[in-house]
């Protein structure tokens, strides 16, 4: 097991902030894609868009969360929905993970305000053995297993012992992870830092020596935000954000194959539902792919709920019915979007 480190200091977080603000800056620059033709109807009280109504009254925050970022979001099989986010301030009584049921309401918050610090990130929910565990990811250094009560499994705070971070000052700012449910295996993506996918033992959480860094698609990551894997045919997909693309690779990271075109742009993550891939833009909509990853439609939430803080899709996850859930970045926001 990892020996279980204090806090970060407040002298380190002041020595951190600079850097994050700038960086941060630099990562969620606005750029401008074409997508498809949008199809936005706004009657009244009803939004619709892509394919989907925006139910207004779903996933409403206790009004003590002081959202600044909605970072990551994912669900368990009961349809439960889980949302890690950053908040503008922070105190003992502050929290990083919510849980919502599946009709949308509040139910509590998972661990404490020590899972608050930093930049709390991506969130994945996986069952091992039959329990299930949160994996969280934080821009400071630090990923996270925590089980369903709040209490941490293991965290590891320190770049892997690889180039490129045998530096005197390595780049490491975890964005997101995600699990092999055949193997000890977590992938670890390091969207903000060295632009690397790195592997992890989820028992232990000790690096396992491997580094993907993209260079088998023709490039290397630039910001490879998001990392997922891929049940339709157990391969991993690997959001590289500034490049507009989705690479996907054997679950041994082996390359297989760039995906790009209609509705991918600045993809921060993706989710999959039957044969569908699911595609959040941060320039400001969430496409969903056939299982030919071609487009079939466009939610523009930038367009239709704009005005009210939806900017900036930072994660998006499909319910079991398919239906659409979206977090967004800078202001943190969250929406319901129901399939019709």
């Amino acid at each position: 097991m990892l020996k279980i480190k204090r806090p970060i200091t407040t002298l380190a977080l002041s020595a951190l902030c600079s850097f994050s603000v700038s960086q941060f800056s630099f990562a969620h620059e606005h750029k401008v894609h074409k997508l498809a033709k949008p199809s936005p109807v706004i009657e009244g009280k009803t939004i619709i868009s892509g394919g989907y109504e925006y139910q207004a009254e779903l996933l409403q925050l206790p009004k003590e969360v002081d959202i600044k970022h909605a970072h990551g979001l994912t669900r368990d099989n009961e349809d439960n929905i889980y949302l890690a986010y950053e908040s503008n301030d922070i105190t003992d009584k502050t929290h990083a993970i919510i849980k919502f049921d599946k009709n949308g309401k509040f139910v509590r918050y998972i661990g404490d305000s020590k899972f608050a610090w930093g930049a709390p990130h991506g969130l994945d929910l996986v069952y091992e053995n039959g329990k299930k565990y949160l994996y969280l990811s934080n821009n400071w250094l630090t990923v996270r297993k925590i089980d369903m009560q709040g209490n941490l499994v293991w965290q590891s705070e320190e770049a892997p012992d690889t180039a490129p971070y045998q530096v005197e000052k390595p780049k490491y700012r975890p964005t997101d992870t995600a699990t092999n449910p055949n193997s000890k295996q977590v992938y670890i993506a390091d969207g903000y830092g060295s632009s690397t996918i790195t592997e992890r033992d989820k028992i232990t959480g000790e690096y396992a020596k491997k580094l993907w860094d993209g260079t088998q698609s023709g490039k290397h990551f630039k910001t490879p935000h998001g990392v997922t894997y891929d049940a339709r045919n157990n391969q991993v997909l690997v959001a590289d954000r500034e490049n507009s693309r989705i690479v996907a690779f054997d679950t041994q990271g082996n390359f297989i194959k760039v995906i790009e075109g209609e509705g991918i742009s600045r993809v921060c993550n993706t989710d999959t539902w039957q044969d569908q891939l699911l595609v959040p833009n941060l320039n400001g909509s969430v496409a969903y792919l056939d299982k030919h990853n071609k487009l079939i439609d466009v939610i523009e939430i930038n367009q239709v709920l704009g005005e009210k803080g939806h900017k900036h899709p930072h994660d998006a996850i499909f319910m079991s019915n398919g239906d659409i859930v979206i977090g967004t970045w800078n202001p943190g926001k969250l929406s319901y979007w129901k399939k019709l």
